[in-house]
């Protein structure tokens, strides 16, 4: 997150994490911008961090909560923002969806940039074994290869999820989209690759006038637009692009901006408009455009697209995956969080004195897709949204990121994390029986799910608790390091 900027945009860490994803992928170690690598913890102390709230994660105030690894955490954005802390395994709530799953524990946190916020959880996709993506844990039977069967009844989401938002608040739809959301059905087209969310785009115009203009006009021309939930404005290139176009698109926008005039873009042979409304800043009086540095020639669609699209996600064949788009419709009002549409999960944004989300109430709710509200904070720079952690539930705010995978949470330390011993002789079996234990609290957590479920069944409807959505995603590699 690259505060130089103003608008607090995180877009090239989320670039650097799907190269790195790459990287992962084909064996290669990352070396510069984002780090992700086994290290010692460096104590509990938030050095920069201000946690108001004073919101952890407690391991022992949950029943279910494993230790994976101790110092296995070591997390270096592009803004010399560091996580560090240690990897656990617990129940995760998204919505109506609870799931079984390995998550990031943070101890220590060295910016601010994380200021009342409880943790992030990514939408990207990773297909390894070991991935720790949510959208994998979610629309699986199990995890093999951790050894995580999800409890009976659980029903896997459809690989898919779509993203909408207003001016005041956002809305995360789970298994699919709304057709109530949109103004027209949905316009599929294939992503240009399997790691990032990224379509390509013939066309950009500004009030008639052509931003791209290409010089060789007897072939197929574009470049490519990520959808990023991190980026709060339209960036575009202010480049020669190689020499393809004849103007910079970025400077020949300021040269004829005027206001009232819309963009019109052109998504694989589809033209979609991003109104003046959406484009231009009430607060700040002032265009939502920017131009990306040196070294990008694509464009980042940011939040003032989510406010003029509803756009969906679909990885149903993750080796194809698809990008759905439509026109967003104005009557359409995005779930608030505390209202009573169970279907719905907000999203918040960041507000100037802090991160609030009120807890949604538990009410009935009834198959399809999944609505989870979102909030932003009041210069539009970030989205949130609710999940919980653990048995009993423990509820947190974090950071919405459609630019990685990554799943982590604030967290105290184990209770027994400084008195680990080599397991042998009556430690073994002592080992053993704490296991066993853990294993019939699971098997009991699993039971009262079927339980809950069938009291729903018989009359009263599927009951949930809409209180928050938790997000893993931890990188693994091997032995499960991030």
């Amino acid at each position: 997150r690259n505060r130089g900027w103003g608008q607090g945009y995180h877009w090239l860490l989320c670039l650097w994490k799907l190269d790195l994803s790459r990287m992962m992928a084909s064996g290669m170690r990352a070396a510069a911008l984002l780090v992700l690598t086994a290290s010692a913890v460096q104590g509990s102390d938030l050095y920069g961090y201000h946690n108001n709230k004073q919101k952890f994660f407690q391991p022992a105030h949950s029943s279910t909560f494993q230790l994976v690894k101790l110092g296995n955490v070591n997390v270096t954005f592009l803004d010399k923002t560091n996580l560090l802390g240690y990897d656990g395994q617990d129940f995760v709530q998204l919505g109506k969806y609870s799931v079984e799953t390995r998550l990031g524990m943070i101890t220590h946190c060295n910016s601010a940039n994380f200021n009342d916020v409880d943790g992030i959880i990514g939408f990207g996709w990773a297909n390894q074994n070991r991935s720790a993506a949510i959208l994998k844990t979610l629309t699986q039977q199990g995890r093999p290869h951790w050894d995580i069967d999800q409890p009976g009844g659980f029903v896997p989401m459809p690989r898919k999820f779509a993203f909408a938002a207003n001016e005041e608040v956002g809305e995360l739809q789970l298994g699919g989209y709304d057709r109530a959301s949109t103004n027209a059905d949905m316009v599929y087209v294939p992503t240009t690759s399997t790691t990032e969310y990224s379509v390509n785009v013939q066309s950009l115009t500004f009030g008639g006038i052509e931003l791209l203009n290409w010089k060789d006009q007897s072939r197929p021309n574009a470049i490519p637009a990520i959808f990023d939930t991190g980026t709060t404005c339209l960036v575009i290139p202010d480049s020669m692009l190689g020499g393809r176009v004849t103007d910079k698109p970025f400077s020949k926008f300021e040269s004829i901006m005027t206001k009232g005039m819309s963009f019109y873009i052109t998504i694989d042979g589809h033209l979609f408009e991003i109104p003046f409304q959406f484009w231009w800043q009430k607060l700040n009086d002032a265009p939502c455009v920017q131009k990306s540095p040196k070294g990008y020639d694509g464009i980042l669609l940011g939040d003032v697209v989510f406010q003029s699209l509803v756009v969906e996600f679909d990885l149903t064949k993750p080796h194809k995956p698809l990008i759905g788009v439509a026109p967003r419709n104005p009557l359409y009002r995005p779930v608030e969080p505390g209202l009573s549409d169970a279907l719905k999960i907000p999203m918040i944004k960041r507000s100037s004195v802090g991160v609030f989300v009120e807890d949604p109430h538990n009410k009935k709710y009834k198959h399809g897709v999944d609505h989870v509200p979102v909030v932003m904070n009041r210069p539009r720079t970030e989205y949130f949204c609710n999940i919980s952690v653990g048995s009993p539930r423990q509820h947190f705010t974090v950071l919405i990121d459609t630019g990685s995978s990554t799943l982590a949470v604030f967290a105290r330390m184990p209770p027994e994390h400084g008195n680990l011993r080599v397991p042998g002789g009556s430690e073994e079996r002592e080992r053993r029986e704490k296991e066993e234990k853990r294993k019939k609290e699971r098997e009991e957590h699993r039971r009262e799910e079927r339980r809950r479920e069938d009291r729903g069944d018989r009359g009263r409807g599927h009951e949930r608790d809409r209180d928050s959505i938790f997000l893993q995603t931890k990188l693994e590699t091997e032995g499960g390091a991030w």
